[in-house]
């Protein structure tokens, strides 16, 4: 127990605080919220929108090489030395476009943040919470990772008061220091790889809990990554992850799109918090609908409700009212990444050898995510328009069902008997 504001708490409670800042610091303020920066350094810069979301598409591609090594050094190095200098990488790369006049510039920011990012973005959190949480694991990683949306809902707007205030140049630089006092006293003072490295146990910690949940898991059966890797359900899987990715692309081009349909920037900022706002609630809901329906049937809704946000944007005209209705619709999207994919990938797969079956598929993620930001941009430099890259988007979602629908179908191809798959309705 650790005393905190005069009250006996568990540290793993200032472990998810610290979590919940990390992923509105990092995630949440470089990339959720970087869209706002588009419209004004093109702008000044004479850029078109393509060449600097590019970032992005290096952003993603860099991913793919760091992965990998993320899961072995965050065991093998201390926690906050890596994580404090991996983002301080993140914040000199955020820092340093204040000062870019080239396109290329940027490109070298998008591989530092996939690179150094990567410490950052997506694994720790998982890792953090699963050590020090033995009970409501589920519930404290839900809500860290939906500060991902929070994080990018509230920085919006607030970067983008920072660019009409003081420029776009300056507003680079005072977001790297909001970044560097979100993220680096957690990553410097509280973060600790494992409650047993301060003599502590996990939250909800005891030895009969500890039993039994080891005897679950040594019953709990499905197949290797080998077999995986030669099913069409992992394939499947890996065309799923990759396809929900491309829909990032679309977030960084929402204010410049507002401002497109004759809206002040201030709105285009507001649209992409509605963006977020939907992704944060609609976290939640799917938690709730995958007990109660199923993790299938609830990606089903999921991709309706994307679908529904693009038809949204295509039709809303200059309705407001619609357009932040299909914004919080579109954000539905986040959870798709964040929160469906794994579950998706246990559910078909089981959990012996689920680790690296996921990691596998996030390599989809990169491979066709990276397409999303400069695909969307392009369409737009080439047609004046974000509409035909609004229809592509729904094409892509009705892809993303049929890959789920095929996955399922075949799952008579795992080599596994039954009882090593997960029910329908049920996913732990």
């Amino acid at each position: 127990m650790r005393s905190f504001f005069g009250t006996r708490v568990h540290y793993a409670w200032l472990i998810l605080i610290g979590c919940c800042f990390m992923q509105a610091g990092g995630l949440g303020a470089v990339l959720d919220a970087a869209g706002v920066f588009f419209v004004p350094v093109c702008d000044s810069l004479g850029f078109s929108r393509s060449e600097i979301s590019l970032y992005l598409t290096f952003y993603f591609i860099a991913t793919v090489f760091a992965m990998p090594l993320v899961g072995r050094w965050i065991t093998r190095f201390n926690i906050n030395r890596l994580l404090s200098v991996s983002f301080l990488l993140v914040i000199a790369a955020v820092a340093a476009m204040g000062f870019y006049t080239e396109p290329w510039q940027w490109w070298v920011s998008g591989i530092v943040f996939g690179l150094a990012g990567s410490f950052i973005f997506v694994m720790p959190a998982p890792i953090l919470i699963s050590n020090w949480f033995h009970t409501r694991k589920g519930i404290a990683l839900g809500v860290a990772m939906s500060f991902s949306g929070i994080g990018g809902a509230i920085l919006s707007p607030v970067f983008t008061l920072f660019i009409q205030t003081f420029g776009w140049r300056e507003a680079y630089l005072i977001a790297a220091v909001v970044m560097g006092v979100l993220v680096l006293p957690w990553t410097l003072f509280v973060f600790k790889l494992r409650p047993e490295d301060i003599g502590m146990r996990p939250y909800g910690w005891t030895q009969e809990d500890e039993e039994d949940e080891s005897a679950a898991a040594d019953e709990f059966g499905g197949i290797d990554a080998r077999q995986a890797l030669k099913t069409v359900p992992f394939w499947c899987m890996f065309l799923f992850a990759g396809l929900i990715a491309y829909f990032a692309g679309f977030n960084s081009h929402l204010p410049g799109f507002a401002q497109s349909v004759g809206f002040s920037p201030l709105v285009g900022s507001s649209l992409l918090t509605a963006v977020m706002v939907g992704n944060v609630v609609e976290k939640y809901i799917v938690g709730f609908l995958n007990d109660k329906i199923g993790v299938q049937f609830t990606v089903n809704i999921q991709l309706v409700c994307v679908a529904a946000g693009l038809l949204g944007f295509v039709f809303a005209g200059d309705n407001l009212v619609v357009l932040y209705v299909s914004a919080f619709l579109f954000g539905a999207q986040n959870s798709l990444v964040s929160v469906s994919t794994p579950l998706l990938v246990r559910q078909l797969f089981g959990g012996r050898d689920y680790p690296k079956i996921y990691a596998y598929t996030r390599i989809g993620t990169g491979v066709i995510g990276c397409l999303g930001p400069v695909t969307v941009a392009g369409m737009f430099d080439t047609t004046g328009s974000f509409i035909p890259a609004f229809i592509l988007g729904v094409g892509i979602a009705v892809l993303a069902f049929v890959t789920v629908r095929v996955a399922y179908l075949l799952r008579k191809q795992i080599a596994c008997d039954e009882s090593n798959v997960v029910p329908d309705q049920v996913v732990a």
